[in-house]
């Protein structure tokens, strides 16, 4: 009997559906490992002596190495930050069933359809206040309150689907509520935590009104900063925008090609319940 589900016809669909999300990457890999004077002669082919020279000169020429570990920095405090607040706050929505909890929980929800230039600009002055601008672990704290929203609501919605008999049986064996979040309702939620997580990271690695509003020190500069100057520092060399463009996805790839099965399970868990 033939799998259906492995089909010919149906891998050769797949493969002729991914080719327009493929090549823009493969012409990005390309123009990246070829040199100016090929780029200018073969804008379309692969080149004949690929060359990481490229890459060398934007890591070393505009500091994408060190712009990189800002991002790491700032982005992976937003992360945990993320998953943390969103994890206890679901938690404790979950605890609570009173109209005061109903209405915060909707207040806090009703934020993910402001758009950051609507809270940018009293952001700033807030912070420039307090001093807390060119501060990256500050920056790592605003992506986490930008994620949390959509985080509080992807957990709570995954909590509710929890069987919570394991919750009133734990209660009755006598452990408290920080004994049941650590113990019984994290382990249950891994898939979405490991969802959630992969999205944060995926978001904040990507934004650039915020790095570029709050981060002004050229020596603290996101990486999506950086990329973006590159346009005007190489505006006629085309190959070193193309490297340092690829060197800000890389993070993003391997985050995803390590996260894509917990992501698929989150997503698989939230259907399924």
């Amino acid at each position: 009997m033939t799998n259906r589900r492995n089909s010919p016809g149906k891998t050769v669909l797949l493969v002729v559906m991914t080719l327009p999300f493929l090549y823009p990457f493969a012409f990005l890999v390309a123009t990246a490992l070829k040199p100016l004077p090929e780029f200018q002669e073969d804008k379309l082919g692969w080149p004949d002596r690929p060359s990481f020279e490229n890459i060398s000169a934007v890591w070393d020429e505009v500091g994408l190495g060190q712009a990189m570990l800002n991002s790491l920095l700032a982005v992976g405090v937003g992360v945990v930050v993320t998953v943390l607040i969103s994890a206890a706050g679901a938690f404790w929505f979950l605890q609570h069933h009173g109209r005061a909890a109903n209405v915060l929980r909707s207040l806090v929800l009703l934020t993910m359809a402001l758009p950051p230039p609507v809270f940018i600009i009293p952001l700033f002055v807030l912070m420039s206040a307090q001093g807390l601008t060119n501060n990256l672990l500050a920056l790592g704290i605003v992506y986490a309150g930008w994620n949390a929203a959509f985080g509080l609501y992807l957990m709570h919605a995954y909590y509710r689907a929890l069987p919570l008999e394991v919750l009133e049986a734990a209660r009755v064996d006598g452990a408290s509520l920080l004994q049941q979040f650590f113990y019984i309702i994290l382990p249950l939620s891994r898939p979405a935590l490991a969802t959630l997580g992969v999205l944060a990271f995926l978001w904040s690695w990507s934004d650039l009104l915020l790095s570029v509003v709050l981060i002004q020190d050229p020596e603290r500069r996101t990486v999506t900063v950086a990329t973006a100057l590159l346009a005007d520092q190489y505006s006629t060399n085309i190959p070193k925008n193309a490297a340092g463009v690829l060197l800000a996805l890389i993070p993003i790839l391997a985050i995803f090609l390590l996260g894509q099965r917990y992501l698929a399970r989150g997503i698989a868990a939230g259907v399924g319940k």
